[in-house]
């Protein structure tokens, strides 16, 4: 049996790791229906890489689609989205891996409850490349779904944890190169639909927030998530009462940021979102 989930997978000069990030694909106990992997205008040997995984596991399978320039990661899981054809969208980064288990987890679970639009789950930072990819799964985990006013103080979810109904009418922003995850979170929230988190560890995060990648862009971030907020009152799904009120409590999360190790930072605020779960009345898996 296959999930009917489409895994969409965007890729730029990661020759280096695609092939961690489809093996633990493949390793799912639970397989999907499609992968679908976007070159996105990459500079290395990327695209020949992905032919080379899409010959070892069939054209029906495994779908590349190479952009000719680099337009950025939301152009590029929204060209794989439009040309999906299952029921789900599971969102994985090239440098990043699942848990065997992910999909059976959560497919299963969202195909029970046709009520929860999207669905993600926790993850744990990988900082030595030899960690063991299969932890245990703790037994009974508990499932939150979230208000619209817990979305809006913080985002929850990181990508390659979420799989949500394919045949939502939204896309991320092309325009935005930071905080275009979680726009997209927050105006599906908004908009009346339900969010829903699983409290055990299913994706593997690679990476090294001290020292490369978004860690260096603070401020930028911050300016993308004050953005967010300012998108949100232009399209009426916030008053601009709620709009100053979370543009300062943006730039209020920008002190422990600077002051603290971001690595640090990062486990604290997944500390943080896994307390919600205590004493919430939410489903035992």
């Amino acid at each position: 049996m296959d999930a009917s989930v489409s895994v969409i997978i965007p890729c730029y000069n990661c020759a280096d790791t695609i092939h961690r990030a489809v093996e633990s694909i493949i390793q799912q106990t639970l397989k999907p229906a499609e992968i679908i992997l976007v070159d996105d205008g990459s500079s290395d040997n990327t695209l020949q890489e992905l032919k080379l995984i899409q010959s070892k596991y069939g054209k029906d399978w495994i779908k590349v689609i190479a952009l000719e320039k680099n337009t950025g990661v939301s152009n590029a899981r929204n060209t794989a989205w439009d040309l999906s054809s299952q029921n789900y969208i599971a969102f994985l980064d090239a440098d990043d891996a699942w848990h065997s288990e992910k999909l059976a987890i959560q497919y299963f679970w969202m195909s029970d409850r046709p009520d929860i639009a999207l669905c993600g789950h926790a993850y744990k930072l990988i900082n030595c490349q030899d960690e063991d990819l299969n932890l245990k799964i703790k037994p009974n985990f508990k499932t939150i779904v979230f208000s619209k006013e817990q979305m809006l103080l913080s985002n929850p979810f990181v990508t390659p944890s979420v799989m949500l109904k394919r045949n939502l009418n939204y896309r991320f922003n092309p325009n935005k190169r930071y905080c275009e995850d979680y726009l997209l979170w927050l105006q599906i929230s908004l908009d009346g639909h339900q969010l829903a988190m699983i409290d055990t560890e299913l994706a593997y995060l690679f990476k090294s927030f001290g020292k490369s990648g978004l860690s260096r862009n603070l401020l930028r971030m911050r300016w993308a998530d004050i953005n967010n907020y300012w998108q949100l009152w232009k399209s009426k799904r916030i008053n601009i009462g709620q709009t100053f009120f979370l543009i300062a409590y943006s730039l209020i999360k920008l002190i422990p940021m600077i002051l603290f190790d971001i690595e640090y930072y990062a486990e604290f605020k997944k500390r943080m979102i896994m307390q919600r779960f205590e004493g919430s009345a939410s489903d035992r898996i």
